[in-house]
């Protein structure tokens, strides 16, 4: 029985990768030969978000911080284990003012991944979310207990450290954030995909939209009501 337990989460997994393959695939072509994206690859984006945010630090009562999931690449896409998209919200005296996010960049650009205000599908998606047509499938990230409340300076802070460092765009980086993952391949062997071990390797000094927010984020707790 636990032969055949195994042998269907495989053969599960392994379709769920196929798509995920597919999707991701699609995804690059288009990041690459869509003008828009271009602005994803623009160096000055560096500048532009380590200057927003040092500026919030220097006044940080007037700002508020949300994160959020949604699909990713586009509104056809289904939110999956690997496939989901996650992005920061910065209010200003409780109106909405800038998206924030690390995203990939287009084939060519001087910077393998960037810290990016306003990513057009970001703004687009969110604000679908206000209007209740939620198309793109936005949900409020939540923390420990449901608690939505981020500490907004500790957060910012450890977004700018990440920028510093100058972390590059790996999409497989979520895999750092996912505390079963190992130990589910512990007892099913041969995996369908890349090992665990390999994987961890070849994220360090990396991040993906989903790890770049599950691993700057700080929650309020004093703040929270159980």
């Amino acid at each position: 029985m636990k032969a055949k337990i195994s042998l269907i989460i495989v053969i599960t997994l392994f379709l769920l990768s196929f798509s995920g393959c597919a999707s991701i695939s699609q995804a690059h072509q288009d990041l690459n030969t869509t003008p828009d994206n271009q602005l994803r690859g623009d160096p000055a984006n560096t500048g532009r978000v380590r200057e927003y945010l040092e500026n919030i630090l220097a006044s940080p009562d007037e700002y508020e911080l949300r994160a959020y999931s949604r699909k990713p690449f586009s509104i056809d896409t289904k939110k999956g284990l690997f496939l989901i998209h996650y992005f920061y919200v910065y209010f200003k005296n409780g109106d909405f003012e800038h998206t924030l996010v690390f995203t990939d960049t287009p084939k060519g650009s001087e910077r393998k991944g960037n810290w990016m205000l306003d990513a057009g599908t970001d703004v687009e998606s969110y604000r679908e979310y206000l209007s209740s047509n939620n198309v793109w499938g936005v949900e409020e990230y939540r923390g420990p207990k449901g608690v939505l409340i981020l500490d907004t300076v500790q957060t910012t802070q450890n977004i700018l450290t990440r920028l510093e460092k100058n972390y590059k765009f790996f999409g497989p980086a979520v895999v750092r954030d996912l505390a079963w993952y190992h130990q589910l391949w512990m007892f099913l062997l041969p995996p369908p995909i890349i090992g665990y071990g390999p994987l961890l390797l070849a994220s360090i000094n990396s991040d993906s939209c989903a790890s770049g927010v599950v691993e700057t984020v700080a929650w309020n707790f004093e703040e929270c009501r159980w």
